[in-house]
């Protein structure tokens, strides 16, 4: 057999470009040679003991990663020939880490794109030069591997590979994200071994790999030995219901069909250790090796069973799990292997409503979408990468994932076994760039159906997989027809998930080309989807038409949104609007947020500035820019304010307030299996951010999904003029979880407390004196001197005590800089332009002024533009108040209006900003759910937020008041009854617009401050389409709008 493989690979490099025998890469029909069958993940241990303990250290295995001899050939027709073969000398080669991708070491050159392909689609040939990575390992083997059966695994390899081991070859395989292994028990020997590899980064498999990220290549997994005995349980498969219900389906392999007296026994242990069964499930090897098959019926799926009593339930909320330990004797009895995996008694079901129901009660997806992805390492993730994601999304209350877009490393899915997330376990097949091509051409079926299989079989005992995708925008076809009907007949436990499955000709109902899905129907189906998936699947629809689909009477299954919310950028808008809406109807089961993790690569520029880079910034063509920069936690995993505006909107527990005068709330359990028994409840009173009070309710007992009234025994103040005073009420952790200690907050909300007490106006005792040359008004009041422009209308100048406070003048501002949302969908450079120019066609009326007493002076300023009338008013007190008054009159004609608000420069001198308002984290008005109202303070250098791509960010919404201070002095900004947002930069607004990577932004020598009666949304549906605008209800429409604010000098 070897001999014959290594006669192909001859071939293949001497013949390539004969037609009637193309590449191995270039051929849709090879997929692979000499790769052993699909398994589970699991690694054969010598006693039941260390199989119960479940460290992979003391199994059969060692680990391959480390330094490996690398060679990089930019061209495959320049590819080493014969460096597999004995003898080769690879001293003079680099060293690369495994698992690596090789482009972010230096070796060729990352490429993004979205959908299109990185070469001229002319399936199944690689218009494009081919790079090749040729990699050398050599290592050793004990005597004690001697008589074992080796297996070479490799746990991801993008795109094709082949792989020699001592000069000979051992296989080719392709299908980048899952594991591929070789039976090499013939090709090793005890002492020195050598290992060859060579990966070409392009093959026919990548028309099935076009998916939204980073195109890296190399070998970006584990490389492991497996060794286990010539006669070994290979393969199992499991099944435990919620009912307690416990199946197993062992396949053993074995040179030797003689196993008489063999028995395999399956033992069952609670997460104590303890054994569960009385005794343990025994079989027969030889019933498994030679199960007898009917003609015309099947087999059932236990050949070993047997049923749990009251079983503890596995869930998100619970992630309780047994280990199962299978134990292979010979006929003397003696262990020959043990193995062991994880169990969770769980149930999966859709009722004919469309409800999803897990254990019989509904859940909702609370989910993200996650790429492997590091801002070093590209696509190779350490395990403590994989924990930091899981452990983050519990965190942040995020109970579900989709593996967008192939599976990942199996060690993935046991941590969200562990941690308690549900999976959407996706297939590696995306053909974005020939849509729905390639699924009804028949020679593409191997190629197809071979991910799917391989991703179940791999999968297939993870509790935490509650639904199987068939892959990710690859139209639909024959081809995925047929993968569902192998899935559903193989295992029906999961529901079958795809998006692309829309539409069905044969309806009477149906429009051609998906016209059907707005113009006929009025929602996103048209009508209906076909019968092969379980759920109906749609991307970015909006909170209105994910209503109409929530509505229509012809849908019967549930409905999922297997990406929405397009994070990218400054982004993730309507967030409550979706669940509000979610949460109102069953047959809603939620979504998958566009996506977990910003998919940038840290490097630098030419000047050695550090960035993080996106597509286009290593010279890659073709690519989609800064459409990689999609996440709500940072390319280096720490959490963005996109993500603690998830955790408030995904809380387990809500509270309402019935009686804040009583001290009475109600909460609400969301909890699907949880009472509040094991929580704490913690509150506080606070005036202005300062806490007067505070204390705890413990064991508070609402059952899942139901409610109840406390009373919280707060003592009600006595207002103080001026004051506000908020209840904070908030739930915690009552015990150390896996993923949080005891006291982690897990939910929090607070209430306005309906006290007032108006502020006591300021005594004026101060006299102004006005002075006026040149067109320049100069008030001067205690500690300070004021100038307004008369040309323009401007407040040009604030000194107070000999030091200048304003270094840029305040000006009227209508334009924010362009979000990634207003930029790409929302085109707010043409639709609003208008806004944008409108400071600088302002003509000035009039500037009057007018002194009202000995004590006070105002100024009202007049402007005019085509369809805008502009009033100013400054009215200057002695005492060192300005009171900045505004009125806006625009045509409804015009354009919304992306912010009504002022801008000006104020001296770097202001270390610190303070202010009483949402925070602490940037917010916006559709955005903000998670920022809660109270007194927070930052050094003024850190009140913004850097996007990848520079863009308006730092805003603080609600705000009463803002204080700005250092070197003695503070600045003060007092909202009127409207409140105010605000944001405080380093940057001038022309230069965040204009900026397309932070190292292009340049500080000035003062900060921009931006005080804002309204700004618009930064919207949360998609980022291309008109739906990246805010929903209307956060939008600014042109009109009439009255405010102002106080500056007051101290």
């Amino acid at each position: 057999m070897k001999n014959h493989l290594y006669a192909i690979l001859a071939l293949t490099a001497t013949a390539a470009a004969a037609a009637h025998f193309p590449n191995d890469w270039e051929n849709e029909r090879m997929i692979e040679k000499g790769k052993m069958r699909p398994r589970t993940t699991s690694y054969s241990f010598r006693s039941a003991d260390d199989a119960l303990n479940g460290d992979r250290t003391a199994a059969r295995m060692r680990l391959l990663n480390g330094n490996w001899k690398f060679h990089f050939t930019p061209d495959a027709e320049k590819r080493p020939s014969d460096f597999y073969r004995k003898g080769f000398d690879a001293s003079g080669w680099d060293v690369l880490k495994v698992p690596s991708s090789w482009e972010v070491k230096g070796y060729g050159q990352p490429i993004y794109t979205n959908s299109e392909y990185p070469f001229t689609a002319d399936e199944p040939h690689i218009d494009r030069t081919n790079p090749v990575g040729s990699y050398i390992r050599d290592f050793d083997l004990s005597e004690d591997w001697k008589n074992e059966r080796i297996i070479l695994h490799f746990g991801g390899v993008s795109s094709a590979f082949y792989v020699w081991v001592n000069g000979e070859l051992a296989g080719y395989s392709q299908g980048s994200r899952l594991p591929a292994e070789f039976d090499i028990s013939d090709l090793v020997k005890t002492g020195s071994n050598r290992l060859a590899v060579q990966v070409f980064r392009w093959s026919d498999g990548s028309y099935l790999e076009d998916q939204d990220m980073w195109r890296l290549s190399g070998i970006h997994r584990e490389v492991m030995l497996l060794a286990q005995p010539r006669t070994a349980l290979n393969d199992f498969a499991i099944r435990a219901d919620a009912d307690g219900r416990l199946r197993i389906r062992p396949r053993i392999l074995t040179d030797n069909k003689n196993l008489k007296n063999w028995t395999l026994t399956a033992q069952l242990h609670d997460a104590d250790g303890k054994a569960v069964l009385s005794e343990p499930l025994s079989i027969g090897a030889d019933e498994i090796v030679n199960e007898w098959y009917p003609q015309r019926d099947t087999v059932p799926f236990g050949l070993m069973e047997t049923t749990v009593s009251n079983p503890r339930k596995w869930s998100a909320e619970d992630p309780y799990l047994y280990t199962l330990v299978f134990t292979l004797n010979d006929a003397s009895g003696k262990t020959v292997e043990a193995r062991s995996t994880q169990v969770g008694f769980r149930t999966v079901k859709i009722t004919d409503d469309g409800v999803l129901l897990v254990n019989g009660a509904p859940v909702k997806m609370m989910g993200v979408n996650r790429h492997d992805h590091d801002h070093i390492e590209g696509k190779a993730l350490t395990r403590e990468d994989m924990e930091t994601d899981v452990r983050l999304m519990k965190q942040f209350n995020i109970n579900a994932v989709r593996t967008s877009h192939y599976p990942n490393d199996p060690y993935f899915y046991d941590l969200c076994d562990r941690y308690g997330i549900y999976v959407m376990d996706e297939a590696n097949i995306e053909t974005h760039g020939e849509r729905g091509k390639l699924t009804n051409i028949a020679s593409w079926q191997h190629a197809f159906t071979d991910r799917v299989i391989r991703m179940v079989e791999r999968d297939k005992n993870h509790p935490s997989i509650i639904s199987w995708s068939l892959g990710n925008e690859s139209g639909t076809g024959p081809i995925h027809a047929g993968m569902a009907g192998w899935i559903r007949d193989y295992d029906p436990t999961r529901f079958i998930h795809y998006e692309g499955a829309q539409g069905q000709p044969e309806h009477p109902g149906w429009c051609p080309k998906g016209n059907g899905q707005i113009e006929k129907w009025g929602i996103m189906a048209n009508p209906d989807d076909p019968e092969y998936v379980d759920c109906i699947s749609r991307m970015y629809a909006s909170v209105d038409q994910l209503k109409g689909l929530a509505d229509a009477e012809h849908i019967t299954r549930p409905i999922v949104e297997c990406e929405y919310a397009h994070a990218m950028g400054n982004s993730l808008g309507n967030m409550t609007d979706y669940w509000d809406l979610i949460r109102s109807r069953p047959n809603l089961m939620g979504g998958y947020i566009w996506d977990w993790i910003d998919q940038g690569l840290l490097t630098t520029n030419k000047n050695g500035v550090a960035y993080y880079a996106y597509g286009g910034d290593f010279g890659d063509q073709p690519n989609s820019g800064n459409f990689c920069i999609n996440g709500i936690i940072n390319s280096d995993r720490t959490p963005n304010p996109k993500t603690w505006e998830c955790k408030t909107v995904f809380q387990p527990v809500t509270f309402e307030a019935v009686n804040l005068e009583t001290g009475t709330v109600r909460l609400n359990n969301r909890f699907n299996f949880t009472n509040t028994r094991n929580y704490s409840i913690q509150w506080n009173l606070s005036e202005e951010g300062v806490i007067l009070e505070k204390g705890a309710l413990t064991a508070v007992d609402i059952p899942a999904g139901k409610s109840k009234e406390l009373t919280i025994p707060f003592t009600m103040p006595t207002p103080k003029p001026g004051k506000e005073y908020w209840l904070r009420l908030s739930l915690h952790e009552g015990r150390e979880r896996l993923w949080c200690p005891s006291g982690f907050e897990v939910a929090k909300a607070q209430f306005q407390l309906p006290l007032q007490s108006p502020a006591e106006p300021a005594p004026k005792s101060e006299k102004l004196k006005i002075k006026e040359q040149n067109d320049i008004l100069e008030l001067k009041g205690k500690d300070y001197i004021a100038r307004v422009n008369r040309k323009n209308g401007e407040l040009t100048r604030l000194t107070v005590n000999g030091e200048a406070w304003i270094q840029s003048p305040l000006r009227p501002s209508f334009w924010r800089p362009q979000t990634d949302n207003d930029l790409r969908g929302g085109r707010t450079h043409q639709k609003k332009k208008y806004w944008k120019e409108l400071s600088g066609k302002l003509k000035i009326e009039s500037v009057e002024l007018q002194e009202t007493d000995k004590y006070s002076a105002k100024i009202t300023v007049v402007k005019k533009a085509d369809k805008t009338d502009l009033t100013l008013t400054y009215t200057f007190h002695g005492n060192g108040e300005i009171e900045v008054g505004m009125d806006l009159r625009s045509d409804p004609s015009l354009p919304t209006i992306p912010r009504i608000g002022f801008t000006m420069g104020v001296s770097k001198q202001f270390t610190h900003t303070t202010w009483f308002g949402r925070g602490p984290w940037e917010n916006y008005c559709d955005r903000k759910t998670g920022a809660e109202v109270s007194r927070y303070s930052k050094p003024t250098a850190e009140m913004s937020f850097e996007y990848v791509m520079p863009q308006e960010n730092g805003n603080r919404s609600d705000t009463r008041w803002i204080e700005l201070s250092g070197k003695g002095s503070t600045l003060r900004i007092d909202s009127d009854e409207h409140l105010m947002g605000f944001s405080i930069w380093p940057w001038s607004i022309e230069n965040l617009d204009q900026a397309r990577h932070t190292y292009d932004l340049v500080e000035q020598n003062f900060y921009t401050l931006n005080i804002d009666h309204r700004q618009m949304g930064v919207g949360g549906t998609d980022s291309w389409s008109p739906k990246a605008e805010p929903l209307p209800h956060y939008q600014i429409p042109s009109g009439h709008y009255s405010w102002s604010f106080t500056l007051n000098v101290k």
